[in-house]
């Protein structure tokens, strides 16, 4: 089943292991529904049933997790990514992708490929494409209707408006 990180493990938060999750789409109303995640560790994907989910302000939640029940244990999962299965992630708006389509995405410029999306950067106000070239070299496009005409996440494809050649 094909999964999209959901949020980013803050901190751990009272004397019962909840984990302060910061939303990566910046919404929280999804995790209401989440019965399962899965956090990232060195030796891969480990799955979690989800007991409790506490909802406070702005774009963090509180997720207690079966198995994660005190403090000192729960502080070991600061910095790890929670995945969740695709149909439980943050609904999208017009407009919106997930990163992980994102990714998958080749960028063209007058009908030529000139690279592959690698990651997505958040730049303040703006968001950010790392396009990596077919000689390995990167660079970065930003992310917006000045630049980008069209996104196909079913063909896997970024035109950019006009020809522009990345050295």
């Amino acid at each position: 089943m094909d999964k999209l990180v959901t949020g980013i493990v803050k901190r751990s938060h009272g004397v019962k292991g909840f984990l302060r999750i910061r939303s990566m789409s910046g919404e929280t109303k999804h995790f209401g529904d989440i019965k399962k995640v899965y956090i990232k560790t060195s030796e891969g994907e480990r799955e979690y049933t989800v007991e409790a989910v506490r909802f406070i302000s702005g774009q963090d939640v509180l997720l207690k997790l079966q198995g994660i029940d005190t403090p000192e244990y729960g502080k070991k999962f600061i910095g790890r990514e929670i995945l969740v299965d695709r149909e439980k992630a943050a609904p999208l708006r017009e407009g919106e992708y997930y990163i992980a389509d994102l990714c998958k995405c080749n960028i063209y410029s007058g009908g030529a490929i000139i690279g592959r999306v690698k990651s997505v950067v958040e730049g303040g106000q703006a968001e950010f494409l790392e396009v990596v070239r077919g000689d390995g070299k990167t660079f970065i496009v930003p992310f917006s209707s000045h630049f980008v005409e069209d996104v196909n996440i079913a063909e896997k494809v970024i035109r950019l408006k006009g020809e522009h050649e990345f050295l």
